[in-house]
Order: C-alpha cells, then sequence, then structure tokens
C-alpha cells in the first residue's frame, strides 16, 4: 500500500473520530478503535515486506513497555493474601464485596478489570498511531499534506461550531433529535471538548503564520487564526481560553528566543496576534457574562469548581488508599462514588482533571513512567529544535510544542484526553512534531 494512502487514511481517521460526536458513543468509539489497528496492521505489514524499510527510534518505547505492563499487571489475577500486600484497601474492597472469599481466592489489583481493559485498549491504540504517524511521514509535502488538513479542518468545524450556536440549540447536528445535547459546540456534544480541540490546532496555524510566504497566503492562516478563535471564545469555556491565552504568551515567548534575526516579524506577528484577541474580546463575545464566568474559579470552592462538581480532595484520598498501583486504569467512574463529599452529581466517568485521575487509576509508579514519558518526549524535541535552522521546522515545531502542551495544560481542567477525538489528533500531533524535529530536509544546510 504506497506511503500516500496511509497519510490519507490517517487523516480520514482524524476527521471521522471528530465528526462522530466526537467518538463518544461506544460505537464510534469502537469503530475507531478497530480502524486505528486495522490500518496499524496494514501498516506493519507493509513495512515489514520491505527490507529496506527503517523504523525511527525515539527512545521511547521504554516507558510506554512498562506502563503496560503495570495496566497488565493490575488485570492478573493474584491470590487474595498476596492481594493484601500489594494493595490492602483493594483486599478491603473485595471482602466486603464477598465475604465469603478465602486467602486463596484469585482477585485482580483493578476493583473493575472490564473498563481497565477497555481503557488499555484505547491506550493501545493511541500509542500504536502515535509510532505510525512517526514512521509514515518524512517529505516536507508530507507533513504540509497533514498539517495544512488538520488547520482548515478545524476552521471547518469553527464555522459550523458559530452556525450552530446562533441557528438552534442543545444538539450537536440539525438532524438530532431535539434535547440530546445540553451545551454543545460544533461536532462535540460538549463545548470544553469543542475548546481543547481547537486549541491544538490554532498554535499550528500560528506557526505557519510566522513562515515566509505571499501575503496572499498569510491572510489566509490569518483568516483561520481569527474564525477558530472566534469560535474558542463563543464556547465560554473558562478552562479552554485561559490555555489559549496560557498558549499565546508560550508562542511569542519561544518565538523571541528562537528568532533572534528577524525582529520584524516577531513584532509584526505579535501585534496582530494581540490586535485580534482584543477585537475578538470586544466585539464578537459578551465580555461580561465571559467575566463572569471566569471569576468563579476564585470562589471558596474552587477545587470542586475546578472539577466540576467533585472536588479534588477526593481525588487524592483515592490515590492516599491506592498509593502504588491505583485502582486500575479507567476505573475512576466505579470508584469515585466512594470518595465523593459532594452531592452535585450521583455518578463521576471522569475527574476532570486527567493527571489526578491517572494517579488513582495507576499509582505512583504509573504516572512515573508517563512523567519520564513526556520528560523524554520534550527534552528531545526542545534540544533537536534549537539546533535547527531550517524555518519551516522551527516555526512548525514550535507551533505543534505549544499544541501538545496545551492540552496537556488543559488535562488539569478537564478530561479532553478521555475524548476519542482529541486524543487521536494529539497522538498524531505527538508522532507529527517529534519526526518533523528529526527529518532533514536538503535544502537546510546548502545556504
Amino acid at each position: 500500500m504506497p506511503n500516500r494512502i496511509f497519510l490519507a487514511c490517517l487523516f480520514l481517521l482524524v476527521i471521522f473520530s471528530c465528526l462522530t460526536y466526537g467518538g463518544v458513543t461506544p460505537l464510534y468509539s469502537m469503530i475507531i478503535n478497530v480502524a486505528a489497528l486495522s490500518l496499524s496492521c496494514c501498516w506493519l505489514i507493509t513495512a515489514i515486506s520491505k527490507k529496506e524499510t527503517y523504523f525511527v527510534k525515539t527512545g521511547l518505547a521504554i516507558p510506554v513497555s512498562l506502563f503496560s505492563l503495570i495496566i497488565l499487571l493490575q488485570l492478573t489475577p493474584i491470590p487474595a493474601g498476596v492481594l493484601k500486600i500489594f494493595s490492602y484497601n483493594m483486599y478491603r474492597i473485595y471482602i466486603m464485596a464477598f465475604p465469603e472469599a478465602g486467602e486463596g481466592l484469585l482477585l485482580p489489583l483493578s476493583v473493575n478489570p472490564d473498563s481497565t481493559i477497555q481503557e488499555l485498549l484505547n491506550y493501545v491504540v493511541l500509542i500504536v498511531l502515535f509510532f505510525m504517524t512517526i514512521n509514515i511521514v518524512d517529505t516536507k509535502k508530507e507533513f504540509n499534506f497533514l498539517f495544512n488538513g488538520i488547520i482548515f479542518f478545524g476552521l471547518a468545524i469553527s464555522i459550523f461550531g458559530i452556525i450552530q450556536k446562533y441557528s438552534y440549540s442543545y444538539k450537536v447536528y440539525w438532524f438530532d433529535s431535539p434535547q440530546t445535547a445540553t451545551s454543545p459546540f460544533g461536532p462535540f456534544v460538549y463545548r470544553n471538548n469543542f475548546a481543547g480541540y481547537i486549541n491544538m490546532i490554532i498554535p499550528l496555524a500560528i506557526g505557519y503564520f510566522f513562515l515566509d510566504m505571499p501575503l496572499s497566503k498569510r491572510l489566509i492562516y490569518g483568516f483561520c487564526i481569527g474564525i477558530m478563535a472566534l469560535a474558542l471564545f463563543l464556547t465560554f469555556s473558562r478552562a479552554g481560553i485561559a490555555v489559549f491565552l496560557i498558549c499565546i504568551l508560550l508562542l511569542l515567548a519561544l518565538a523571541r528566543f528562537k528568532i533572534k534575526t528577524d525582529v520584524k516579524i516577531f513584532n509584526l506577528v505579535s501585534a496582530i496576534l494581540l490586535a485580534l484577541i482584543s477585537v475578538l474580546f470586544l466585539f464578537f463575545v459578551d465580555y461580561k457574562a465571559l467575566f463572569m464566568r471566569i471569576t468563579t474559579i476564585f470562589s471558596d470552592q474552587a477545587f470542586i469548581i475546578f472539577g466540576h462538581g467533585y472536588s479534588w480532595k477526593d481525588i487524592v484520598k483515592i490515590w492516599a488508599d491506592f498509593p502504588v498501583f491505583g485502582t486500575g486504569l479507567g476505573t475512576f467512574g466505579s470508584i469515585s462514588s466512594m470518595y465523593k463529599t459532594t452531592f452535585s452529581q450521583k455518578l463521576f466517568t471522569y475527574a476532570h482533571n486527567d493527571f489526578l485521575q491517572l494517579l488513582s487509576e495507576v499509582g505512583i509508579v504509573g504516572c512515573a513512567l508517563i512523567i519520564i514519558f513526556f520528560l523524554k518526549y520534550f527534552l528531545t524535541v526542545i534540544k533537536l529544535w534549537l539546533s535547527r535552522r531550517d524555518p519551516f521546522v522551527i516555526y512548525i515545531v514550535m507551533g505543534g510544542m505549544v499544541s501538545v502542551a496545551g492540552v496537556l495544560v488543559y488535562s488539569l481542567l478537564d478530561f479532553n484526553l478521555h475524548i476519542p477525538a482529541n486524543s487521536v489528533l494529539f497522538s498524531v500531533l505527538l508522532g507529527l512534531v517529534y519526526r518533523l524535529t528529526i527529518s532533514k530536509f536538503h535544502n537546510e544546510y546548502s545556504k
């Protein structure tokens, strides 16, 4: 299968995962996983069949493999007596559920093995997409195809979201039944998920905006940035807008640090971005209502507000009871009701803080491996980025790094990485940025 077909299929997967309500329904989630694994298997078979194929070495396989082993350990049934040693509180939960159980009964470390298996599958899909993306993209034309495709797709769903906001309410598509979504925006049933998604795309467009190009093309990217930013502001997502502003500041800081010879371009782009934000804020957004939403962050119930009803303090209590191996990947919804001290919701599937939820589910051991993965990733990318001279690599990697960092910051305030569309785009961008950083183009050292 030609490489361009894999690229097209990968891009179609990104589009499909988004347009199907973010992939949040069990059916669409299953289709996304099956499609991703099938595409990966086809690519792997094709790559192995070519004797000259070279697989990119990232140095990230060790933390990924060890994390997978931790999850498999959570699923492995062990004698109750051994479980009592590894996780006494998990042993107590099983004993309360099965009082007649003896010390020889085989029990897993996960409080809900079915949920852990499902989440492990999702994790495998994201890892496979990451490594496949790194290996199938090579030329500047291929990078442009995927990056520009993502940017213009972001423009399309932003326009759709704006039309949707002023045309109809409480449903994603016009053909949906009424009252099927309480706060939709674009293809997403929840506006914060759209905010997280578009926050990964805007920095990419800004990266292209920095490139030396004809005025007509620069205006096109400027238009994309403006419409996507407008859509983001119209979501009234407090976390989304805060992360957007953080991304802008981070982009300008990186650009100022790296672009030491062309101060005029930096000043021009900075002025345009600041003017754009000001215009959007003053003329297109009900800033009074937005300001009132933002001020709620600073109330006495901040920990509960940040958790959208579930106190972060309660998540820390879960981790304190299962500090080493956690309750099992994907089991927060199964155990959260036992620890919640608020009464705003009866059932919490997600913690609205991906990092605290991960800490409660995989413990300090699993979290340490995730931290090692991202530290290794960013240190490698930044080190290589600083040594590059190709403007295309400099600006697009800069935008990509901010996209990745932005969604990680957003994960402190929401559950974006538990939305299939967001996690698929995140994995693809993670792979694209890494591969672009190490890709050498013939014109870079010819000057």
